[in-house]
């Protein structure tokens, strides 16, 4: 294996944010052996420039030119090889610092997948985008409903795999759905999941999400649905 833990960082013009996740990885996991991916998916900002200030044995800058988180993260999944996976967003509103809680639950419970929970954190407050929290809410129930499970937050960007996992999962989804494919895909196959609570920070100035809550939003339901669908046939 490359490292005992990984830490998966896709970014798309994200130079307002992602030195200090970088650096913040670097301070909260200087005992571990681990190594950080930044994979930039085609930013036509600075991020590139600042990211190759770090690159050293620590420090990995690769890149992605098919655009989409879910391509981003598919292309991690097939190139690293780790114990433990770190998949964070390069965004600067994830605690860094609850790595280490969620890696030593991740060994100690023998679980699967851990995810940062964020609509039992703070979410609702720092979350400004009244239909943003209102989405996340609706994919969470159907996710629950349709997969006979009981999850907080299935879109959330923050969340620690174990090898089995990862190497198990072939994503078909290509854009901001992979967190709720990956959510189903733990379902449905039985992996131990886990989720705790965190609480986000706010998007510093000048920072902007990528989502658009609509688009991207009609794209989970999309995916929900086809796995629903692939459900009913395997059991009709």
């Amino acid at each position: 294996m490359d490292c005992e833990v990984a830490v998966l960082i896709p970014c798309f013009n994200e130079e307002k944010t992602i030195e200090k996740v970088i650096t913040d990885f670097l301070n909260v996991l200087k005992n571990h052996n681990f190594k950080i991916y930044v994979y930039d998916n085609g930013s036509s900002d600075n991020s590139v420039k600042l990211i190759k200030k770090f690159q050293n044995s620590e420090v990995v800058l690769k890149y992605v030119s098919k655009r989409g988180k879910g391509n981003v993260i598919k292309q991690m999944f097939e190139d690293i090889s780790a114990k433990y996976y770190i998949l964070i967003d390069a965004d600067d509103t994830y605690p860094v610092d609850k790595s280490i809680e969620m890696l030593d639950l991740i060994k100690k419970e023998k679980l699967d997948m851990i995810v940062g929970d964020r609509l039992s954190g703070n979410f609702q407050k720092k979350n400004s985008r009244m239909f943003h929290l209102f989405g996340n809410k609706l994919i969470t129930k159907l996710v629950n409903v349709f997969f006979k499970a009981s999850l907080n937050d299935v879109m959330s960007g923050y969340r620690v795999f174990n090898n089995r996992l990862v190497k198990s999962l072939k994503i078909l989804t290509e854009g901001f759905e992979i967190e709720t494919e990956i959510s189903i895909f733990a379902l449905k196959n039985n992996f131990k999941i886990k989720e705790i609570p965190i609480n986000i920070k706010k998007r510093p100035k000048g920072s902007k999400s990528k989502l658009n809550t609509f688009v991207d939003g009609y794209r989970v339901l999309k995916t929900i649905l086809y796995f629903k669908g692939q459900n009913n046939e395997k059991n009709s």
